[in-house]
């Protein structure tokens, strides 16, 4: 009796393993994007960053979007508050999140431990586009937002050429660090920011304002005075493509948000679709779905 009783248990468990088993299969079936943690040696440390790439291979035509979080945020909220996911689901990109040292940037002075401890994110960054686009297979695209914002004005500034367009999103470059080669980069704020100003004379202890920021980028990027103005409900697009050796300047400018990632809001595009646009040279489209 004892025999059957375990035997009978025995065909449960195998049963359900089986059937746990087929859903996953299943499942990772249905998934259009995968995500996996890879780590690297930079020097004496070990850096990881995280993947998150459509399941078939990436045409070439589609670009790698390296994104920096901010100061004090994990890739768990990170990930979610820009948005970027849905054009890895829709194999229109594959999606590259550094992680960073004790969730801080080290831009050269600025921030937290990673400035404090003199981190080379400078070599992380360098060594991280060889690993994820080697023979640069694919055009490679920088976002920084606040923290990471001021890191990818720095590699603007030191290393020029190592990505194909920066968006910069609510950061100044740290002092001392200026924009001296022409290079497509776009700058994303809000009028009231109060940690980057938009114009002289507003609240904000970054410098300097956004619009002087952005006069900078166009006079060494020999823009023309010609450009595009894009208004919606809640945010201006001002875009000049007129530039020395084919780059582009954009300047996006929400009425509100304060400090954040601007979302979608009011039939505005949100920050990730403006980026994407801005990258890829295409109109600004709904996020995909």
């Amino acid at each position: 009796m004892k025999r059957k009783l375990v035997l009978a248990l025995a065909f449960i468990v195998t049963v359900a393993v089986a059937s746990f088993a087929g859903n996953n299969i299943i499942n990772a079936l249905e998934r259009t994007s995968y995500t996996a943690t890879y780590s690297m040696q930079v020097g004496n440390m070990t850096r990881s960053y995280e993947v998150i790439a459509p399941v078939d291979a990436l045409p070439k035509s589609k670009p790698i979007i390296v994104v920096l979080s901010g100061i004090a945020a994990p890739l768990t909220n990170e990930v979610p508050r820009d948005r970027f996911v849905t054009y890895a689901d829709k194999d229109m990109a594959e999606l590259v999140y550094p992680v960073a040292y004790h969730e801080s940037w080290n831009a050269g002075g600025c921030c937290g431990k990673a400035a404090a401890q003199n981190i080379d994110d400078m070599a992380f960054m360098k060594a991280l586009v060889a690993q994820v686009d080697p023979g640069h297979k694919h055009p490679i695209y920088i976002v920084g937002y606040s923290n990471g914002g001021r890191l990818a004005y720095r590699l603007a500034c030191e290393s020029p050429g190592l990505f194909d367009a920066t968006a910069v999103v609510k950061a100044m470059p740290m002092p001392g660090c200026v924009v001296s080669r022409p290079q497509s980069i776009m700058q994303i704020d809000s009028l009231d920011d109060t940690a980057v100003p938009y114009q002289p004379g507003d609240p904000g202890k970054e410098s300097p304002p956004a619009t002087v920021e952005v006069g900078l980028l166009r006079s060494t990027d020999k823009c023309s005075e010609r450009s595009v103005v894009s208004k919606y409900p809640v945010m201006t697009l001002t875009t000049w493509d007129g530039c020395a050796t084919g780059n582009r300047v954009a300047f996006a400018v929400y009425d509100t948000g304060g400090h954040n990632f601007p979302p979608p809001k009011d039939n505005s595009p949100g920050a990730s679709q403006v980026i994407y646009s801005f990258f890829t040279n295409t109109a600004i489209a709904p996020l995909p779905s």
